[in-house]
């Protein structure tokens, strides 16, 4: 059984992810931002990535871990068809429609080069994927050790000295450690306690997370990684008293229910349409950052649900968003006929 705040909490972090790519693009377009909304962006970015990977670790040790596939090596190939399908494919439909764009309207211009790179140096909001699948293979391979917060002590140890001491650590092993400690905390509970805590104590949890990480950003304590570790931290258990107050309103519940379950679609495809729909507005000479940051929003939730509906009726398409689904699919059916 689904676990509905789980699904809540993935609902609000892609709309996160969704909006802070919207605002991020139009500051980087060089359209004129009202005051306060540069801290908005950077108040989203020190949590949501890390409520995604939080959410991933967590789903991964209440499932079973590797051994709900049997073994390791069963999960490990399991992980990999699934996030390193997706992973090229749209990393190479960016790429192709970032340079069909180009212009100052795109976050960020690519060359058709960068395809040869994505086996370590990945691109976009697609390094998630990257770095997910890594930290999945250090703990199936670390498990046969040590505990997960064994496992997510050592990673974020090894986090904190290098970026302390300046070492730079070599793909893919930077992968495994860069969002560890949010992944490692999800894999290290059983349930999400917040969720019980009294109106009171959850308001006083955001309250907290919204005063330290204004505090945390007008100083720029970013340099600390540690303080920056644990802001991501208080990011995800404000996330939790948030959203599992919000989503007892049967509307915020449907809409975030409703975004969750096209969610990876919206990631994968979301920054093709705000980008797209930037460079058509700038082109009409509309340069309104509100009219941007709503119409760019709709179009980054609209159109992937779209594409994703037409897809999931053509396997073809939809093995490129979830290609263990189709593969299980198409083998049940060549077993029938035989």
């Amino acid at each position: 059984m689904r676990d509905k705040l789980v699904d809540a909490l993935k609902g609000y972090a892609c709309f996160l992810v969704v909006f802070g790519h919207v605002i991020m693009g139009i500051r980087k377009c060089g359209i004129n931002i009202p005051y306060g909304a540069q801290n908005v962006e950077e108040f989203i970015w020190t949590f949501h990535v890390a409520l995604f990977m939080f959410l991933s670790g967590y789903v991964y040790h209440v499932t079973g871990e590797w051994k709900s596939k049997g073994t390791r090596v069963s999960f490990i190939k399991h992980k990999f068809i699934n996030l390193a399908i997706p992973y090229f494919v749209f990393s190479i439909v960016y790429i192709c429609v970032n340079k069909f764009l180009g212009g100052s309207s795109v976050n960020n211009e690519m060359t058709m080069k960068d395809i040869l790179w994505l086996w370590k140096e990945p691109i976009a909001q697609y390094w998630f994927l990257y770095d997910l699948f890594f930290i999945f293979v250090a703990f199936t391979f670390f498990s046969k050790w040590l505990k997960n917060w064994q496992i997510t002590l050592l990673l974020a140890g090894i986090q904190a000295i290098s970026t302390t001491l300046g070492i730079s650590v070599p793909m893919p092993f930077a992968a495994m450690i860069r969002m560890v400690l949010p992944f490692g905390i999800g894999t290290s509970i059983n349930k999400l306690y917040i969720n019980e805590s009294t109106k009171a104590e959850k308001f006083v949890c955001v309250l907290a997370h919204i005063t330290l990480t204004e505090i945390f950003l007008f100083y720029s304590l970013d340099k600390y990684v540690l303080l920056d570790m644990l802001i991501s931290a208080l990011g995800c258990f404000a996330s939790i008293a948030l959203i599992s107050s919000l989503a007892k309103c049967d509307f915020i519940n449907k809409v975030l229910l409703f975004i969750c379950k096209y969610s990876f679609p919206i990631y994968l495809l979301h920054t093709i349409f705000t980008a797209g729909i930037r460079v058509v507005l700038v082109k009409c000479g509309i340069n309104n950052y509100f009219l941007h940051v709503i119409i760019g929003s709709v179009f980054g939730l609209f159109f992937p649900i779209v594409g994703a509906m037409v897809c999931n009726k053509i396997d073809i398409f939809n093995f490129f968003f979830y290609p263990g689904k189709i593969l299980k699919k198409w083998e049940k059916i060549k077993q029938e006929r035989t």
